[in-house]
């Protein structure tokens, strides 16, 4: 078995934006040389999401409107009370209140999206995209891109 590792670094300008990554992800993929196997995408970032839907301008205001509307930024979260937390507190000042980014990425719950490789072609459907979604605010990003197989 083969395999390719990439780290692509880039940054958000905002919360719930969609930053398309399928040119990335079929660029790695090409790069690789592998034919049939399965390219994984994944975020190490706890409050952003990998997504995979239409590229739409309707679809991507309806979903930042639902995702906005069940998680609001302006409702109080313990996560972001130094008074009560006592946990992950190292290596950050905590300046910008970001319990809604981390709520909104446990309910989209999806760090990481393997995708199908077959022929050296990603197996995504006609409409279908591969988005990095933030869910907290501006800040400096990676994806890391693994293609695995034949």
């Amino acid at each position: 078995m083969k395999m390719l590792f990439e780290n692509h670094s880039f940054a958000t300008s905002r919360c719930m934006e969609f930053r398309d990554m399928t040119e990335d992800v079929v660029d790695t993929v090409d790069r690789s040389g592998i034919q049939n196997g399965m390219a994984l995408v994944y975020s190490p970032h706890t409050t952003c999401a990998i997504v995979i839907n239409e590229k739409e301008s309707g679809f991507l205001q309806d979903f930042e409107e639902l995702v906005q509307g069940l998680v609001p930024a302006e409702k109080a979260y313990r996560h972001d009370d130094m008074t009560l937390r006592t946990e992950n507190l190292e290596d950050d000042d905590h300046d910008v209140p970001n319990g809604h980014a981390h709520c909104k990425q446990g309910l989209i719950a999806s760090a990481s999206q393997a995708i199908p490789l077959v022929d050296g072609r990603l197996q995504l459907g006609r409409w279908q995209r591969v988005f990095f979604l933030e869910l907290d605010r501006a800040r400096d990003r990676r994806v890391l891109i693994q293609v695995l197989g034949e």
